[in-house]
């Protein structure tokens, strides 16, 4: 009877070793993305995704390759003591083939200027990430922030009357801060972005897991 060679996997052992190596990649892109994001090491941060690349987030909702120039500048023009930092928690992957869904689990953390004082911002989102490979290699396509809930503290000093007067009970509360805080600098919230929760929420999520179902490749 045939046996297998004692420094060989067996079947099962090769295809669990395959799925455990590539749950591992995926998980990674997130965990290098911020890691790229917060150095500032922009080029290392498109590594992780594929040139046609999609971004809904709090800002900004387009092609990653026309993002990452938007936050080369948005680094170069902070203020001594601005900072930074996207911390990654839980991870949720979802394979089927060579795509899957990772869904991440993530602390956004910002230290700025508004309007003069400084303020801390945490952020409390999900990342839901529709990621291909292709070539033997995996890439983020479509990348989607969820927003869950959101604060907005001085770091120094009493709060300001506009601090005070958002509502916690609206819909969209979930980004209430992260809204008012790119208002006060003069941009604008995308009508897109997801709040948890939401009918926007759920119909993300149907029409990812549509995506990933389908074998048509598209």
């Amino acid at each position: 009877m045939a046996t297998t060679p004692s420094n060989s996997l067996s079947p099962r052992s090769a295809a669990m070793s395959s799925s455990a190596a590539d749950d591992l990649a995926i998980r990674s892109l997130r965990q290098r993305w911020a890691f790229h994001r917060d150095q500032g090491d922009f080029a290392g941060m498109a590594g992780c995704f594929h040139p046609e690349a999609t971004a809904s987030i709090s800002w900004f909702n387009g092609k990653v390759a026309d993002l990452v120039p938007l936050l080369a500048a948005s680094d170069a023009a902070r203020k001594p003591g601005e900072h930074g930092k996207h911390w990654v928690g839980n991870c949720r992957v979802d394979p089927r083939g060579d795509r899957a869904l990772l869904e991440s689990d993530m602390a956004i953390l910002i230290r700025e200027y508004i309007d003069g004082q400084l303020f801390d911002y945490t952020g409390c989102c999900r990342f839901l990430d529709q990621v291909e490979r292709r070539n033997g290699r995996w890439g983020i396509l479509h990348w989607t922030a969820i927003f869950d809930k959101d604060r907005l503290d001085p770091a120094q000093g009493e709060a300001p009357a506009w601090l005070r007067e958002v509502d916690l009970a609206a819909p969209d509360a979930g980004l209430a801060f992260m809204r008012l805080r790119q208002r006060r600098k003069g941009r604008d919230v995308p009508a897109s972005t997801v709040v948890g929760g939401s009918e926007a929420e759920r119909q993300l999520r149907r029409d990812a897991w549509a995506w990933l179902e389908r074998r048509d490749g598209q």
